[in-house]
């Protein structure tokens, strides 16, 4: 059994954060060529450096052959928790940037859309942007946005205004909905060519 002081020797420490963004990357790729690219160092400078982080760490990470390498189990799991600190690091600083971003925000929507897809949105984004004012509009008219003072609009358009900045977020479906005894009654239930003989209600506020 190793020593205790030797063990702890071996733990991570601040030294080795380079060595680990080498393995990171070179675990990502299953390839030391390919991490020696993205990394702008040469293969044997990759491969340098996971040796001696082998050596510090007292694990074995990768099994080497001629073509490829690939992570032992104790890479994978050295690896996934690496992972799992790097995405919890990125989240956090991504926060406190979002924390220092303030303001006011008027948002225009149609009332489904707020309804159905916005509202159950807000409580994230009020967490994660708590010093922005969030005002939202809802209607049905094609507004001016700048004259109306709106910021961003969520709304229905195929063919979205060349002055405005616009991003694609999700197809819609229309479906007909009926109670099961309207349906059995028209019989709608295996075809739906006898729609042409129901009445359909539309709203006009959705």
């Amino acid at each position: 059994m190793e020593p205790l002081r030797e063990i702890r020797n071996r733990l991570l420490n601040g030294w080795q954060l380079s060595k680990l963004h080498t393995f990171e990357v070179a675990a990502r790729h299953q390839s030391f060529a390919l991490a020696a690219e993205e990394l702008s160092l040469s293969p044997s400078a990759v491969s340098h450096r996971i040796n001696q982080l082998e050596e510090e760490l007292g694990i074995q990470l990768f099994v080497r052959s001629h073509r490829k390498v690939e992570l032992t189990h104790e890479g994978k799991r050295v690896y996934w928790a690496l992972k799992s600190s790097l995405d919890t690091l990125n989240q956090e600083i991504l926060d406190i940037k979002n924390q220092e971003l303030s303001g006011t925000l008027t948002l225009y929507s149609r009332p489904s859309i707020a309804q159905c897809w916005l509202v159950p949105a807000l409580g994230d984004f009020t967490r994660r942007y708590p010093s922005i004012s969030l005002t939202v509009l809802t209607g049905n008219d094609n507004v001016n946005l700048q004259r109306a003072g709106i910021d961003l609009a969520i709304y229905f358009d195929d063919a979205p205004s060349a002055q405005l900045t616009h991003n694609f977020l999700m197809d819609e479906e229309i479906l007909p909905v009926c109670s099961p005894e309207y349906a059995h009654r028209h019989d709608l239930t295996n075809t739906v060519i006898n729609l042409r003989h129901c009445t359909l209600l539309h709203d006009r506020q959705a």
